[in-house]
């Protein structure tokens, strides 16, 4: 049987040691915070499946501990469609140098994560509004953004204000191929670099998430 399947952690500094995540013990415990103040919204709110330590580990904290290895120093980023704060809110509280913004349309999502930066302090922006809207009026290093919509979509979103940011940066799962074909088919990578800067496995599971950047051909 797979080591994280093993019996449920007491804490999430002990589920990120099952799966060898290295993160500071004081990070540990914001984040934490974070992980109790989103638990309790989701009672009323649907924000998350993930509503115990080694599930939070597993998937929401891993992948945006990997988002944040592709992330320079003082980014300004933006996640879209940000759910419930991931990634985010997380990137905040795992990289204090980044400015994260966050946006979502739907506006009791966007209420419930400032409710929730309000409460962890963090100098984090909420806009309860789409994407395309914060892109007229602001400009940003990165978007990011996981399990928001296909690369079709995302395209189709963002591909009038290619001049308010660098690049996108999108966790995907194993359907990233086929989304892929659907976007190229649509002609909405005309002109796009599409590269795949990492792939890993997701623990308890054959599958695999890639991180893919997105940006326009010829920028650096």
């Amino acid at each position: 049987m797979d080591s994280v399947q093993s019996d449920s952690s007491a804490s999430l500094q002990q589920a990120a040691d099952k799966l060898s995540l290295q993160i500071a013990p004081e990070v540990a415990a914001q984040l934490e915070q974070y992980c109790y103040q989103l638990w309790t919204w989701n009672e009323s709110v649907n924000l998350t499946r993930h509503t115990n330590f080694d599930l939070f580990a597993r998937r929401d904290l891993l992948d945006s501990l990997k988002l944040a290895g592709h992330l320079g120093q003082g980014e300004e980023i933006l996640d879209v469609g940000t759910g419930g704060g991931v990634p985010g809110l997380v990137l905040a509280i795992l990289r204090p140098d980044l400015k994260v913004s966050l946006c979502d349309s739907i506006g009791k999502k966007a209420k419930v994560v400032r409710a929730i930066v309000d409460q962890l302090q963090l100098p984090v922006a909420v806009y309860p509004t789409r994407v395309q809207d914060v892109l007229e009026d602001l400009r940003f290093s990165s978007l990011v953004s996981r399990a928001t919509g296909s690369l079709r979509q995302l395209l189709s979103w963002v591909g009038d204000h290619w001049v308010h940011f660098d690049r996108l940066l999108a966790i995907k799962g194993p359907r990233w191929v086929e989304e892929r074909g659907e976007a190229r088919h649509r002609g909405l990578l005309s002109g796009i670099d599409l590269r795949c800067l990492e792939s890993y496995r997701m623990p308890g599971t054959e599958s695999e998430s890639v991180i893919l950047s997105l940006s326009r051909e010829g920028r650096q």
